[in-house]
């Protein structure tokens, strides 16, 4: 076993404080081929992205319901071909926010919400039969402020509460 890579796997967190550092265009574009290379059902690759770095637009976001956008640097929307795709959007907004960790950047999956997903559709002239309702929000973390942050009282629940073997 990767001892590091299973240790780096574990240690991915929702990033929602970031400094008003840009995120090299390098690195998005690093993070974007990690994307391009996440499979898919049937090798569909039914995923486009809008990369948002318009603080207005991403403000628009926030105020849809996907918070983490308003501070990011960038907001990563991805636009897919039809609402039976939602599983390999979920697959693709992970593997996004993991290259990015492995960019030594922040991060945090979010959602649009209500008339969020529509609204941003006809301001970024995504078709209207495509899904835009999922985006990861990426910045340059903002150590001090996560530090400052309440604790959880437990991280994450025991194994013998999240595995079961055979049978539930």
């Amino acid at each position: 076993m990767n001892a590091d890579l299973l240790k780096f796997l574990r240690s991915l967190r929702a990033v929602r404080e970031y400094t008003p550092e840009t995120v090299s265009q390098e690195a998005i574009d690093e993070i974007l081929d990690v994307g391009r290379w996440t499979s898919t059902g049937g090798n569909r690759q039914p995923h486009e992205v809008v990369v948002v770095r318009d603080k207005g637009v991403q403000s628009k976001f926030a105020e849809w319901g996907a918070k983490p956008a308003g501070p990011a640097a960038v907001a990563l929307l991805i636009v897919t071909a039809s609402e039976t795709s939602a599983f390999d959007e979920g697959r693709v907004a992970e593997r996004l926010a993991l290259a990015a960790r492995a960019c030594g950047l922040g991060s945090c999956i979010a959602t649009l919400k209500n008339e969020g997903p529509d609204a941003a559709k006809q301001l970024l002239g995504i078709p209207p039969d495509r899904r835009a309702r999922t985006l990861v929000a990426i910045g340059h973390t903002d150590v001090e402020a996560r530090r400052a942050l309440p604790k959880a009282a437990q991280a994450r629940k025991p194994m013998s509460e999240f595995a079961h073997w055979d049978r539930y």
